[in-house]
């Protein structure tokens, strides 16, 4: 009777584990190379623009939800993380602001899900969108870009938006690329460089801004959610990364690389990760911006 219950628990065990482990904590996939990119290579491209480079770092929580951690980072454990709605905005000397992502609409925060959608900060990304002589997206999802989608196709705003090809395909953002299509690093403002890097979507990109006071910052939206994704080398589970968004893993996991090779090139680089809000708060992180547009929000 025990070995026949040892073989049904066993079984029972692998028939439920089995799964589990392969959707939730597999981190397999991880060899992918690292890609060409160089600190240098970058600094020189933040070079080729004269003018005046971005002097401050501002940013808003437009919506939070809490998901386990499995989802987002692999192997991480079940606890809950907070998925944070950023948007950020470069303030240039004697110039109009840059915008990196845009917020969300509140339709679509409580669509996926949302714990609280700030209505005020929302309001604050979008006339920071509405002040923007250049908007740019690390990724066509409704959590980076639901602001710029609000955007009649006849505004006048959709101006200063810039997509690559990819991004413009996508529903809402139609009809806007202007960035060239291509895989090569390249500068769009001073200090202001593109990163293509079609993976978590099609359309995904870093950006690399190196500041006026010499400080260097790296916007990498849902390549790396969290930090613990590109330090840890963890893409998200394989429930979330294959079956619900279809992101091209291996590309994923190369790019993760390629931030730790960044990283590890430069140390004072700030990798900032597109949803972890509390790590970006963290005054212990020492992340060079302040929460809140226009006041600092406490």
């Amino acid at each position: 009777m025990t070995r026949r219950l040892n073989l049904i628990l066993l079984a029972v065990l692998l028939f439920v584990g089995t799964p589990f482990y392969w959707l939730l904590l597999d981190n397999s996939g991880s060899g992918a190379p690292a890609k060409p990119v160089t600190i240098e290579q970058l600094r020189k491209l933040a070079d080729a623009m004269p003018g005046a480079r971005p002097g401050k770092v501002t940013y808003e929580l437009a919506a939070y939800r809490l998901l386990p951690g499995n989802l987002l980072v692999a192997g991480s454990g079940m606890k809950r993380k907070l998925v944070g709605v950023m948007a950020w905005r470069l303030e240039i000397p004697g110039g109009k602001p840059v915008m990196i992502d845009s917020g969300i609409q509140q339709k679509d925060a409580d669509n996926s899900g949302s714990s609280k959608f700030h209505a005020d900060a929302q309001q604050r990304i979008e006339r920071s969108l509405s002040e923007a002589g250049l908007i740019l997206l690390t990724h066509e999802h409704l959590d980076h870009a639901g602001g710029v989608m609000a955007l009649a196709a006849d505004s006048p705003l959709r101006n200063s938006v810039r997509l690559n090809p990819a991004q413009a395909k996508a529903p809402g953002l139609s009809g806007t690329a202007a960035l060239p299509a291509g895989s090569m690093p390249f500068a769009v403002a001073p200090g202001i460089v593109v990163i293509p890097a079609p993976s978590h979507t099609p359309g995904s990109q870093l950006i690399f801004v190196a500041m006026a006071d010499g400080t260097e910052l790296l916007f990498v939206g849902d390549v790396s959610s969290f930090t613990q994704n590109w330090a840890e080398g963890r893409a998200r589970s394989r429930l979330v990364s294959q079956y619900i968004l279809s992101e091209n893993r291996r590309e994923v996991f190369s790019w993760l690389h390629t931030l730790t090779a960044l990283k590890q090139a430069d140390p004072t680089l700030v990798i900032v990760p597109g949803h972890d809000f509390e790590w970006v708060h963290d005054p212990q992180n020492k992340v060079p911006a302040r929460r809140g547009f226009y006041a600092p929000v406490v």
